[in-house]
């Protein structure tokens, strides 16, 4: 199976999250993805080009909510996949995540 490359990048006043992501690559998606948030007022992040993902896909969610809130900001997440959802949800921190 040939991966997808995962990316981040700003469309429409959107951050858009795009390809696979796993272990080998989700923290070079973290750190492009931190000047887009760091600009936001309002991050609205849209998975809906994410063609799959692991667990490492929950945590970079659940870092984006933690980084969003030490900036003071309410962060929107967009598109998750239901694997995600269910993976957050066996997780007990579905409840972080505001759809």
């Amino acid at each position: 199976m040939i991966m997808k490359q995962a990316d981040v990048t700003l469309q429409n006043n959107q951050i858009l999250v795009s390809g696979d992501i796993d272990f080998s690559n989700v923290m070079s998606v973290y750190e492009k993805s931190l000047p887009l948030l760091s600009a936001a007022a309002e991050p609205r992040i849209d998975f809906s080009q994410v063609t799959s993902s692991d667990s490492s896909g929950l945590a970079l969610v659940i870092e984006w909510i933690k980084l969003a809130g030490q900036q003071q900001k309410r962060i929107h997440i967009i598109h998750l996949s239901d694997d995600l959802m269910s993976i957050a949800k066996a997780a007990r921190v579905g409840h972080l995540i505001s759809l």
